[in-house]
Parts: C-alpha cells; sequence; structure tokens
C-alpha cells in the first residue's frame, strides 16, 4: 500500500470482529512506533501488552464511568477496549521536558495506527484511560512515581463500515508570512 493510501485509510476503528493479531504483527506495529522521533531522542515511551487483561481495564472504566452520568465517552470506550483482540497501554518512562515527551510519544502513536491500517489492522487511539492511570497501575503493579499513563490503543479486525471523511483543504489552513 502506498504511503498516501495508508494515511487516507486510517479510522479509529470502535468494533471488531473475533480474531487474534499475532505477536508479530504486535512488534511489527510496535517497532514501527520506534522509529518515530522523540525529542533529544530520548525515546520516553514504554508499551504494556495486555489481551486477557484488559477485561480488568474495562472493568475499572465501567466503575468510573458510574460516577460520571453526564460523560458516556469513557463507558462506549471501554466497550472498544472490551470488543478489542489487543490493548496497549502507552505510558512514558521520563519526566524531564515531559511537554516534549508528550509529543514524541503521539508521533509513536501515529506510526503505529499507520502500521496497524498497513496491516490491514483496525485501531483506535483512546486517552480515555487516563482518568483511572492510579487503579490501572495499582492492578498492573506500576510505580506511578516512574511511569506515567499518557494513552491506549485498542488494535483489532475492524466490523464496521468506514466512511470517507471530508477534512479541509491545504489552502484552508495555510497563512504564508513573508
Amino acid at each position: 500500500m502506498e504511503f498516501l493510501e495508508v494515511l487516507k485509510k486510517r479510522r479509529s476503528i470502535r468494533k471488531y470482529i473475533n480474531q487474534e493479531i499475532s505477536k508479530e504483527n504486535i512488534e511489527k506495529i510496535i517497532y514501527a512506533g520506534t522509529l518515530s522521533p522523540s525529542a533529544h531522542f530520548r525515546e520516553p515511551w514504554e508499551v504494556i501488552v495486555l489481551k486477557e487483561k484488559k477485561k480488568e481495564i474495562v472493568h475499572l472504566m465501567e466503575k468510573y464511568a458510574d460516577k460520571l452520568p453526564n460523560d458516556q465517552s469513557i463507558l462506549k470506550t471501554s466497550y472498544s477496549i472490551d470488543n478489542c483482540d489487543t490493548l496497549l497501554l502507552i505510558y512514558c518512562n521520563n519526566f524531564e521536558q515531559f511537554q516534549y515527551n508528550l509529543l514524541s510519544i503521539g508521533a509513536m502513536i501515529e506510526n503505529m495506527l499507520l502500521q496497524a491500517t498497513e496491516l490491514g489492522i483496525g485501531s483506535l487511539w483512546i486517552g480515555n484511560v487516563c482518568p483511572v492511570e492510579l487503579q490501572i497501575n495499582s492492578y498492573l503493579g506500576i510505580d506511578s512515581n516512574t511511569k506515567k499513563l499518557v494513552s491506549a490503543v485498542a488494535l483489532g479486525y475492524s466490523n464496521q463500515e468506514v466512511k470517507n471523511l471530508t477534512r479541509k483543504g491545504v489552502s484552508e489552513i495555510i497563512e504564508y508570512i513573508d
């Protein structure tokens, strides 16, 4: 698949079929992430791969969502996680110049999403795990003083139709200043 085709094809997938993603493909996706740029070449990322243990993450999110009856997004996200094959938890392991590390991790995640698309695997970039970071860390035995959960990525083979999106044109977002 050509690069621009991958970019055009990538979508947030929230519904998945019951099909396992191979360890080889999971590692290809994460490897693509490691090829991204990082500020001062810190490579501030760590990835935890969950298969069956993702069920507890779903439970923690549902429990948290019960406290926020006006915010259904966390509950909807928990359904997507429950439905996916693999959940990647993305941690930052370097607190020096944290904002730049977040940018680096964002680039890493985008690389992973694009690689998943190229492999025919659906993905969803998730921020809604952050409100339950302490509970997730406690469940997984992670020291919150050494790592910060910044995002997650759900992976699975798509079970939904994707719509073509109308994007802003380049001329709408560029301003040349000489």
